[in-house]
């Protein structure tokens, strides 16, 4: 696409001379129509130099393709000259995340290439569209500009922030009836079937019942049942957690998922209002994508996130991430400890008390005004502290 357009400086001289011009005819005012001719010579003289054109092929790499809030990526251009003869000067525009990122590119000589590299910052979470690239050149004056597009449209993931902070301890429950899942792991102490030994494995989960009996060395497989799984429930309801607080109610999610996965033990993320098929179209692979997909919903009904929770698979731990909870909600979530070994309910409030750590009779309430004040009422509850 090549396109050759007035910018709203020409635009405005363009209408001053048709006003002077008009104006001086009329009036008979010689030196108005003199100024409405310099005008638009002014026009004509700003258009010439854009009829040189560079032939330029440009690409964008940005590298890492995620990065949390606040940290760069980098960008690098190649451009390189398809003509023989040399190129002028241009303008490279870039649009990441809708705001636009100039880059000076010098004269090219012919068939010559050359490579910037360049800072990319992202100040805001989300899936930001990167592009389209074009290629600009404007007259002396910014009268008009010309410009091409050069690549298609890119993406950069921006996580939300990670506090550093520890797992939520959860004890394993076993199954001594021996059920088994896809999830289960080897090696731990419910038993699960016989099978020929191999080398390598415990000498002291030899069957030798069994082993007198066949002939073969035979031990007991033992398997881990059921794994405690932390599962980590985000409110997104707009009328619960106004925006700057849900950006720290999206910063908290990401953190305890992250300890929990740090800890070597299994996280599940459920939010609120994110089918897991518009992820998936999106192109999320993991939980801090989907974070950053993450946004409010205009969802006025009170029993959406308690209908959340009582969809999600039991066992384990639950952490609810929610705006201020009257007592009728974490009543509710307290008795859900039925389900789950242990529960805790995280309630963002900037307009309330000091961060503290609360225990009600099936759970633990962590109240905080923002994401650092959660971050530590979370250590205090991990400690034992209360208060």
């Amino acid at each position: 696409m090549r396109r050759l357009s007035v910018t709203s400086t020409g635009f405005g001289l363009a209408a001053a001379a048709a006003g002077c011009y008009g104006v001086g005819v009329v009036l008979g005012y010689r030196l108005l129509v003199v100024v409405a001719v310099g005008m638009l010579a002014m026009l004509a003289v700003g258009v010439i130099p854009l009829t040189v054109r560079p032939s330029v092929a440009l690409s964008r790499l940005v590298s890492p393709d995620r990065v949390g809030v606040g940290e760069p990526a980098l960008g690098r251009l190649d451009v390189r000259n398809l003509s023989r003869w040399p190129s002028p000067g241009f303008t490279a525009v870039d649009l990441i995340g809708g705001e636009a990122l100039s880059l000076n590119v010098r004269p090219l000589a012919g068939r010559g290439r050359r490579t910037l590299h360049y800072p990319v910052l992202a100040h805001r979470r989300g899936r930001h569209r990167l592009g389209p690239l074009t290629v600009e050149r404007r007259d002396a004056l910014g009268l008009f500009a010309w410009r091409q597009r050069q690549t298609d449209d890119g993406v950069l993931w921006v996580h939300p922030r990670v506090h550093r902070m520890g797992a939520l301890p959860v004890g394993i429950v076993p199954d001594y009836e021996g059920r088994t899942t896809e999830h289960a792991r080897l090696g731990t102490v419910t038993f699960s079937s016989l099978r020929e030994y191999v080398p390598g494995d415990d000498p002291r989960q030899i069957h030798w019942r069994t082993t007198a009996r066949t002939g073969h060395l035979i031990v007991r497989e033992h398997i881990d049942t059921m794994e405690p799984t932390t599962t980590v429930v985000l409110d997104t309801r707009d009328h619960v957690l106004p925006p700057d607080a849900f950006e720290d109610a999206v910063e908290l999610a990401a953190s305890v998922v992250r300890a929990v996965e740090v800890a070597g033990r299994p996280a599940a993320l459920h939010v609120l209002g994110q089918p897991p098929a518009e992820t998936i179209a999106f192109g999320a692979q993991g939980f801090l994508d989907r974070l950053a997909l993450a946004r409010r919903s205009a969802d006025p009904d009170p029993l959406r996130l308690l209908e959340t929770v009582e969809r999600v698979p039991a066992g384990g731990a639950l952490v609810v991430i929610t705006g201020a909870a009257g007592a009728a909600v974490l009543g509710r979530l307290a008795e859900q400890r039925r389900r789950f070994a242990s529960v805790v309910v995280v309630a963002l409030d900037p307009d309330g008390s000091a961060g503290g750590v609360q225990r009600r009779p099936g759970l633990a309430v962590l109240t905080a005004r923002s994401a650092a004040e959660g971050v530590a009422a979370w250590r205090r509850m991990i400690s034992g502290e209360v208060g």
